[in-house]
């Protein structure tokens, strides 16, 4: 802008002042801009038509009002001067300091049209003898880089894409070997939360990706041994409990019918504990018998229909109707045995505590590789936020334990540890408006 008003004060300084508009118009089209020039005394000179928002027009006329130019020294020119002292006159004619500058005095936009302004001082000469007349030139245009004028962003372009380019050439790679990494341990910590302690993650590195890597497989070992333990010792304690409650129990049979009639109500009440105690120690039996993983089981591609109806058969009662829709020709890799406890303990539950509500269904549907079983009831359901703990060894909705409500809270962890075994997946959910029900997903 500085260099382009130094060429328009040049160019207009030899061209009369009725050419003006012709030298900003020449001017303007060289650069791609429009060029626009206000005298002190409100003269204005365009290479367009177009007026002069009222906005810059007040800028400008105050811009010239708070400067104006200072007079040239006095000098002794008699009107038949030469011109080389004319011209030493004119050399000697100071600038305004705002001229001095390199950054132009008014930057600014308008609206309706949108249109950028940039301006800056200049001086004139009216005649050779006379004092410069101060004006401001403005360059304006609708594009806010002045199509170049005002500055060139393509030279910025080039150093952000190349800023770009080195940034994706540099980092990804090493982000990718940071998020890699990071993906397969979360995915192998999802399977460690759902109860699959045989997982094992490979990172051979010696930063800390590499030692958390290792973290994980030590604590996955350590909560497989816990695990493993405390399955052993329910299963060491149901054995051991087996015989002498066993042995209480006939002791008690016989007690029973040689005890007075006064006393035989005590007796019963006694035998019903020691029931609710055998009771425990045989689904503490089941639920240590069932840990097996599909290593130790033997699978194999059985008919679901019998097994459904076997487990029906074990489970069903006289309070609870049971509706099976299975297709006879769909056919699961699973253990008939296994399988067919988990049916047994879903079926148990749900005619426990829905079976008065309506009909239990069992069903099952092929899903490409998959089958999904679901056993659906219509009972009161399960609160939203004890979904993800039905699954969990002796835990209960209900806080008590009685033997009017139910058993300990291993009915649920006995299916998930059959189904896992047979290499499936279990889940729980709600139905609308009631209703709850049990999904087993397994392999076809």
């Amino acid at each position: 802008m500085r260099t382009a008003g130094m060429l328009i004060a040049h160019d207009l300084n030899l061209t009369a002042r009725a050419n003006w508009t012709d030298v900003l118009a020449r001017h303007g089209k060289i650069h791609g801009v429009d060029f626009v020039m206000v005298l002190r005394d409100g003269s204005l000179f365009s290479s367009t038509k177009e007026e002069l928002p009222e906005k810059v027009m007040t800028w400008t006329r105050g811009d010239l009002l708070r400067r104006p130019p200072r007079p040239p020294e006095d000098h002794a020119i008699d009107d038949a001067g030469d011109l080389l002292k004319q011209e030493a006159v004119r050399r000697k004619v100071p600038r305004h300091p705002g001229e001095r500058g390199k950054k132009p005095h008014m930057t600014m936009s308008t609206r309706n049209p949108t249109r950028y302004w940039s301006g800056i001082r200049i001086p004139l000469f009216s005649g050779l003898l006379h004092r410069p007349e101060s004006a401001l030139l403005l360059a304006v245009s609708d594009s806010i880089t002045g199509n170049g004028f005002f500055f060139d962003p393509l030279p910025w372009i080039f150093v952000a894409a190349a800023v770009v380019l080195i940034s994706v050439l540099f980092w990804i790679p090493m982000v990718r070997n940071i998020t890699r990494p990071l993906a397969r341990m979360t995915l192998a910590t999802e399977e460690i939360a759902e109860g699959r302690f045989d997982v094992t993650i490979h990172e051979p590195r010696a930063d800390e990706i590499g030692r958390l890597a290792r973290a994980v497989n030590h604590m996955t070992a350590r909560l497989s041994a816990f695990v493993k333990g405390q399955k052993r010792f329910f299963g060491d304690v149901a054995h051991e409990l087996g015989s002498p409650v066993a042995r209480i129990q006939f002791g008690l049979g016989a007690l029973e019918q040689r005890v007075a009639e006064k006393n035989r109500k005590r007796v019963m009440e006694v035998m019903e504990d020691v029931d609710q105690l055998s009771k425990l120690v045989s689904e503490l039996l089941a639920f240590s018998r069932a840990d097996m993983r599909s290593k130790t089981v033997e699978l194999e591609s059985i008919n679901l229909l019998p097994v459904v109806e076997t487990a029906v058969k074990r489970e069903a009662t006289p309070t609870a109707k049971i509706i099976i829709q299975i297709d006879a020709e769909i056919r699961v890799v699973a253990s008939s045995e296994l399988l067919t406890r988990a049916l047994a303990n879903l079926i148990r539950n749900a005619a426990k505590y829905a079976g008065p509500a309506g009909p239990i269904v069992v069903s099952a549907e092929k899903r490409k590789d998959v089958v999904k079983i679901e056993v659906r009831d219509n009972g009161a359901g399960v609160p939203e936020d004890l979904l993800d703990q039905l699954f969990e060894p002796f835990f209960r909705p209900e806080p008590s334990r009685d033997r009017d409500s139910g058993g300990v809270g291993l009915g649920l962890a006995i299916v998930k540890t059959c189904v896992e075994a047979c290499n499936g997946t279990v889940s729980a959910a709600n139905r609308q408006p009631n209703g709850f029900t049990v999904t087993i997903t397994l392999k076809t």
